[in-house]
């Protein structure tokens, strides 16, 4: 018997049953042809995100990362070359506030005090340097040479072309009123001959006072210092940023020159025997003088505040000797001992090599001004300015 052909009916049946079958064939099919286009995407928008990461030195490796030994002799220098940066040079400050340049300068020669290197220091500035309106006109001097002596230990003879105040070992090289340029002049006259081993450069307010090159004065001061170190090749430096000022106008342009000084630190003195000492309270480091610590003129600290300025500096050297910087001076006749044969003398003279020969010889205090030649002595009253 041949079956039957299927009626219109039960084809209709059939069409109707498979229908649903053919949608679902269908439905995975789409849905992987969506998360091939999601996936896709994805991938598109990390690729550009990691692109933009990678051209903004994101995920670049650092290159200047040495360990706590400032990357000595014993590093592997490889490791601090193979991927170079952009990142400004690193400096350090001490908790003290002393802020050590990029670099790790030692000279081979170095000499440390405990080893009795002696301390020729030639203070360099106006009149803050020389202590004016303070107690014996000796502002931070003799507090910084007592705790030379007494805390680390050492010998210190005060060098320079001046003599002012009440202390035995009273040598400088500071002139009232001077700005930044004028003390490098004189500074030329005087550092061949004495060589110091270190100098302690505190200027920059009477730029200010006197509305001077305020723009310039960190690069005047980088010349300064460029010569000093040329000059006297064994000499460390150390300089300090300005003291607050009080005078109506000028603490805005203070804190001009000091952020002037604390760049050159990074930009101009990586690898080079210099230290800035912080002075000014604005950097939050304690024991800084404070608005209270300056007198009535709005420039010249109280006794209390060069009390201060001689700590300050007393940390700078201990730094400097910590790092190595210290060198012993060149041998040209001065006295390691400042005050050594001071005690008795009658009349003031410099301290000048004794290859020399002193044609004049100024011993000054605030009111007067006292120049000896040979044995005689004439009183002249003194033209410095008092900034």
């Amino acid at each position: 018997m041949h079956p039957s052909p299927p009626s219109p009916s039960m084809e209709a049946d059939k069409n109707q049953s498979m229908a649903p079958t053919a949608s679902r064939r269908s439905c995975p099919s789409f849905m992987r042809t969506k998360r091939a286009i999601f996936a896709l995407s994805m991938l598109v928008i990390v690729s550009a995100v990691l692109i933009a990461l990678g051209a903004a030195n994101i995920l670049h490796p650092r290159s200047d990362v040495s360990s706590d030994d400032g990357g000595g002799a014993g590093s592997d220098s490889s490791t601090n070359s193979t991927v170079p940066t952009d990142d400004p040079p690193t400096i350090t400050i001490t908790q003290n506030g002393i802020t050590i340049p990029p670099g790790d300068w030692r000279p081979e020669n170095s000499s440390r005090i405990a080893d009795g290197t002696p301390l020729r220091i030639m203070a360099l500035g106006a009149s803050l340097v020389r202590g004016e309106f303070s107690t014996g006109d000796v502002g931070f001097r003799q507090t910084m040479r007592e705790e030379l002596t007494g805390t680390l230990g050492a010998v210190v003879n005060m060098v320079g072309s001046q003599r002012f105040g009440d202390m035995l070992d009273n040598d400088l090289e500071a002139y009232g009123g001077n700005r930044v340029t004028q003390i490098h002049e004189h500074a030329r006259r005087i550092v061949p001959r004495l060589q110091p081993n270190l100098f302690l450069v505190h200027v920059g307010s009477n730029n200010v006072l006197q509305h001077r090159d305020v723009n310039r004065t960190g690069a005047d001061l980088f010349a300064f210092v460029d010569y000093l170190l040329t000059a006297s090749p064994r000499a460390a430096v150390v300089v300090s940023t300005c003291l607050t000022n009080t005078v109506p106008g000028c603490e805005p342009e203070i804190l001009d020159v000091n952020r002037q000084y604390r760049a050159l630190m990074r930009d101009r003195f990586a690898g080079r025997p210099v230290l800035l000492a912080e002075m000014h309270p604005s950097e939050g480091f304690p024991g800084r003088p404070q608005v209270a610590d300056i007198g009535p003129d709005g420039t010249h600290p109280t006794d209390y505040g060069y009390a201060l300025m001689g700590r300050i500096f007393v940390d700078a050297v201990r730094v400097a000797d910590d790092l190595g910087y210290l060198r012993r001076p060149v041998p040209n006749g001065l006295a390691d001992d400042g005050e050594a044969g001071r005690a008795n003398e009658t009349s003031a003279t410099a301290e000048l090599p004794p290859t020399a020969t002193p044609t004049r010889v100024t011993r000054t205090t605030r009111a007067t001004s006292t120049v000896a030649t040979g044995t005689a002595t004439s009183a002249t009253a003194s033209t410095s300015p008092r900034l």
